[in-house]
């Protein structure tokens, strides 16, 4: 079971998507319209890993991975998103928990979109 909020990462794409709970998964048809790479992976706020099987007209699959996130990896993941939006200070990007982090991910998402 996927603990939200949660972030999509799309395989050689340094975006994330913030994704507070299951309705704004299922519900945003940009992030299912062209379907899912086999490396796109789902991360959600306790660091497990879900891959996304997906056929059309089905709705996707999450299924959880052996292996979780560890912090440092996302923490690369939120600094590779940051510079890709314009921020400064990307490098300097630390949090405590896999939690935090993606909150702070859904704190930057919400202010891009209030510009």
């Amino acid at each position: 079971m996927v603990v939200w909020p949660a972030i999509l990462k799309y395989d050689g794409d340094p975006e994330l998507f913030y994704l507070p709970d299951l309705q704004s998964w299922q519900e945003d048809e940009d992030l299912h319209l062209l379907g899912f790479q086999p490396e796109d992976r789902l991360i959600d706020s306790a660091g497990q890993i879900f891959t996304l099987h997906w056929k059309k007209g089905q709705p996707v699959a999450l299924v959880k991975a052996v292996v979780e996130v560890p912090l440092a990896e996302l923490c690369e993941m939120i600094q590779s998103h940051q510079s890709s939006q314009g921020a400064f200070c990307a490098a300097k990007v630390g949090f405590r928990s896999i939690a935090e982090a993606i909150r702070a991910v859904g704190i930057t998402c919400q202010m891009a979109q209030a510009e």
